[in-house]
């Protein structure tokens, strides 16, 4: 064999391969090609970053199921409570109701009406009755309110059905008495409805009979509101129950159809 050339494979050694660098195919321009910017409307922009709004469900009107506290911290019926159009949704309510002789023609309809408002009243609610005519009250208890069951309730019905109409009015000394009801607790009524078809004042009484009124509620019961009910009333017995309303946050019914 014959002998390498020893510069020969010394050449061979130091010589390095050379390798072609492969070729890359260039991608189609369309791939790359940019489309224009558009411009998007600010609402557009900003609707991912805006938070998302949870709807509470509405709160409870009142008259709906749900307990209500008013400020004054007195519960509140989740019931109406009517009495000649007067509606109240306090849970301790006295009527104080004429029975003198001029109610005759109208006492059947206002027993009526009163027997169905006591009818409505629910078990925790609690109330008492006043009837004045004949120079003397007529009550439903011993001056403390009754709870509405159904026993007290069947009670009161007959002691209704007993009233009859007949004497003089005194409205000033009813009103002067259910300022005197109260509860366990001691305390007066929320409500008082007073109804009457008229004072029997004289003109120069009627101002003295407004002062009286208004000092027996600052004394005996700030936070009862009396509601009035007035029958076919005169426009001085009218100005009077109007301003007996008002002055204990309440309000006036007229009734004037048979």
């Amino acid at each position: 064999m014959p002998t390498a050339n020893v510069k020969t494979i010394k050449k061979l050694i130091e010589a390095s391969l050379v390798i072609p660098k492969p070729k890359i195919k260039e991608l189609p321009k369309k791939l790359f090609t940019a489309k224009p910017l558009q411009n998007l409307p600010t609402n557009r922009i900003f609707e991912s970053l805006r938070p998302k709004l949870h709807r509470s469900a509405p709160l409870a009107e009142h008259g709906s199921s749900a307990s209500v506290l008013p400020r004054t911290g007195r519960q509140i019926s989740h019931k109406a409570v009517e009495f000649f159009g007067s509606r109240t949704y306090e849970r301790k309510i006295c009527y104080v109701v004429d029975c003198s002789g001029s109610m005759k023609g109208i006492f059947s309809r206002v027993r009526k009406e009163l027997e169905q408002s006591i009818t409505a009243l629910q078990p925790d609610q609690y109330f008492y009755i006043i009837f004045f005519g004949s120079g003397r009250f007529f009550e439903s208890g011993k001056g403390q309110l009754l709870r509405a069951t159904p026993k007290a309730k069947s009670a009161t019905f007959k002691f209704i059905d007993s009233i009859q109409p007949a004497g003089r009015t005194n409205a000033a000394a009813a009103l002067e008495r259910a300022m005197q009801i109260h509860d366990s607790s001691r305390r007066s009524p929320a409500v008082v409805y007073f109804l009457t078809d008229g004072f029997e004042l004289a003109v120069q009484d009627t101002s003295k009979f407004s002062q009286k009124i208004e000092k027996l509620l600052k004394e005996s019961a700030p936070e009862t509101k009396i509601n009035t009910i007035g029958f076919w009333p005169q426009s001085n017995d009218r100005i009077m129950l109007e301003s007996i309303a008002k002055q204990s946050g309440g309000e006036f019914v007229c009734v004037e159809d048979q």
